[in-house]
């Protein structure tokens, strides 16, 4: 662990668009999982919610105009006050099995949490609803008349929606060969639970439903 850390949003502003997005994504990923993650404490969870009311407004602005310094500035905070948050409470399923396609087709890390954070959340809501629709709320996507049910809708639109303006690719269309991954799909199961972080999902899915959640990427 580090002693002190400097945080310098200006050495971000000359990342470019696609690794905004990737980063930005993954920082986003962190808090949601710490949120929602059966390790999840009381420490961790105002480190989210603060992390993801930063990143809710900023992650567009930052992707599209990479010089907005103010932006730039509540992105780093936000993904700092993430990184914080999941060391204390661990992450969960997305990045359980975001690490395999990573190691199997390079996709890089942020990217491939992002391809996976819709559906991923969407197979996850039935058993944390209420965390999920705390998430849309600290996010700005859903507004406090909202009930537990349209918040969780309005989270989904969001994440997918997200994707499309920050031009996630799904796996195809990075150019994954289809033969190549389901030769090793079955390896990818089981080296995303052997990484423990499965585990630490509200909703932990059957090997079955992996291999389903893996095959929705295309």
């Amino acid at each position: 662990m580090p002693i002190a850390t400097i945080i310098d949003y200006s050495l971000t502003l000359s990342v470019p668009p696609r690794t905004t997005a990737d980063t930005g994504i993954d920082a986003m990923c962190h808090a949601i999982e710490a949120y929602v993650s059966q390790k999840r404490n009381a420490f961790s969870d105002q480190q989210c919610l603060a992390a993801l009311r930063l990143i809710g407004p900023n992650i567009k602005r930052a992707y599209h105009n990479g010089n907005d310094e103010q932006a730039r500035e509540k992105m780093m905070l936000g993904s700092t006050l993430a990184g914080i948050a999941f060391s204390n409470s661990s992450v969960a399923l997305v990045h359980g099995m975001s690490r395999p396609i990573g190691a199997f087709f390079h996709v890089p890390h942020g990217l491939s949490n992002a391809m996976l954070l819709p559906s991923v959340t969407e197979f996850s809501i039935p058993l944390a609803a209420t965390r999920y629709a705390e998430c849309a709320l600290a996010l700005g996507v859903a507004n406090e008349d909202d009930g537990v049910a349209q918040a969780n809708a309005k989270l989904i639109e969001f994440l997918k929606d997200l994707n499309q303006e920050l031009q996630v690719p799904t796996l195809a269309e990075f150019g994954v060969e289809k033969t190549k991954f389901d030769c090793v799909v079955e390896t990818m199961v089981e080296q995303a639970f052997a990484s423990g972080s499965p585990n630490n999902n509200p909703r932990i899915p059957s090997k079955e439903e992996m291999l389903n959640l893996y095959h929705g990427l295309w």
